[in-house]
């Protein structure tokens, strides 16, 4: 429990220092003067046209796909399970 109070207050202790260090150095956000603010646009010529370019591309048709056909011959009769039968030599 203490380590964690220790991190949490070293962690607090860094920010305010970089803080500080920011508003030191002036990166922090000035407040803007409300007369500042103002913004006054000049009638100038209208904006060119903007510049269209199209492109075209060829794309090559997908290959058909080969027809594969596949074939399976069932036997007639069925025994259930004769793999074992024959294997041991065994004749009782």
């Amino acid at each position: 429990m203490f380590n964690r109070l220790a991190l949490f207050a070293a962690s607090l202790a860094a920010a305010g220092v970089l803080a500080a260090g920011l508003a030191f150095v002036g990166l922090a956000p000035a407040p803007v003067p409300a007369a500042d603010s103002t913004i006054t646009i000049q009638a100038t010529d209208a904006p060119p046209a903007p510049i269209t370019q199209v492109d075209t591309v060829y794309i090559a048709p997908q290959a058909t796909p080969a027809e594969v056909v596949v074939t399976q011959v069932v036997p007639a009769e069925h025994h259930g399970d004769d793999e074992d039968e024959h294997e041991g030599g065994d004749d009782d």
